[in-house]
């Protein structure tokens, strides 16, 4: 299994992590922030795609059991439309759900355009861990709640914008901070534009990305080696 990419700190594999997650070492990461695809709007034309969708959770859960150390936390985006579903398979699966994040983001745009439906602003965060000690800073405020208020990127933000459903940079760095500890792995097998990757600068810890799509694996790279480029012109 030859990694698409592999420095000092980070290795990224191009490829499915159902078919890449079984070539890892049993109980070698830490801490995995994963963000899977969610069920698409017209998911009714999609033939069997239900039965695909949730096989495919249950998979990458599993094989998440089996990378995890003993002792661990993971951090998984999911849809709000979705997530009563999905907290079943977590304990179906004999994941402990220690905290339910409510990541809210103010400028939702085109999401509050609806006419029959409240804007939505939010997006579901499922913390399940070991019971592992949390790495919080000695003074309280309130990056500790389960509430944590930060905007959607956007193309003209420092950050930049490299996916359509990019996560932002300081809410995985605030994650990755608090749930793993210096010289410890983190993993994210839905790397997309590599913000988890991007967000150990600085953190003295290991990471493993996979993802599927090689155009997003080649945004990753040079957003290690903090190029500018056009994300326009890598569509």
């Amino acid at each position: 299994m030859k990694p698409y990419y592999q420095d000092k700190y980070a290795t990224i594999y191009h490829g499915d992590c159902l078919e890449i997650m079984p070539e890892l070492e049993p109980e070698s990461v830490d801490l995995i922030i994963a963000d899977p695809f969610y069920v698409p709007p017209n998911i009714f034309k999609w033939k069997n795609f239900d039965d695909f969708y949730w096989a495919f959770n249950k998979k990458w859960l599993l094989e998440s059991k089996r990378i995890l150390k003993k002792d661990f936390h993971m951090f998984i985006f999911f849809s709000s439309e979705d997530m009563a579903r999905f907290e079943l398979l977590l304990k179906e699966v004999s994941f402990d759900i220690k905290s339910r994040i409510v990541w809210h983001y103010r400028n939702a745009g085109g999401r509050c355009r609806a006419n029959d439906r409240f804007g939505k602003t939010y997006e579901f965060i499922f913390h399940c861990s070991s019971g592992k000690s949390l790495n919080f800073p000695k003074d309280w405020d309130d990056k500790r709640f389960d509430v944590q208020v930060m905007a959607i990127p956007q193309s003209n933000f420092k950050e930049g914008k490299y996916h359509e459903f990019q996560k932002p940079l300081q809410l995985i760095k605030r994650l990755i901070e608090f749930a793993s500890y210096e010289n410890e792995t983190v993993m994210d097998m839905f790397l997309g534009g590599g913000t988890t990757i991007k967000a150990l600068d600085g953190l003295n810890r290991k990471a493993i990305g996979i993802e599927i799509e090689e155009k997003y694996c080649e945004i990753a790279v040079k957003r290690l080696a903090q190029e500018v480029f056009d994300f326009g012109s890598n569509n």
